[in-house]
């Protein structure tokens, strides 16, 4: 599964936000960043994409003065 969840967003975060921090890591995604309030979606085009994603990010990113969390997306069901 290549779709990733990204929490712990302030409610100011828009899509340009997590654009551009993807695009500044090179990270490519497939697919626009779906965001809610809090909490976001987004495909990677692959598997070791999101695991890039996921290392480069989770906890050591900050956006709105909070550390983003960057993980796999289970869908709901599963949880």
């Amino acid at each position: 599964m290549n779709k990733l969840y990204i929490g712990n967003l302030s409610e100011n975060a828009v899509p340009s936000d997590l654009e551009s921090i993807f695009k500044d890591a090179k990270i490519p995604v497939s697919g626009p960043f779906l965001v809610k309030t809090g909490y976001a979606f987004v495909d990677c085009p692959d598997e070791s994409w999101a695991l890039k994603a996921i290392e480069a990010f989770s906890g050591k990113v900050e956006l709105h003065g909070k550390l983003i969390e960057v993980e796999h997306s289970v869908p709901k069901r599963q949880s």
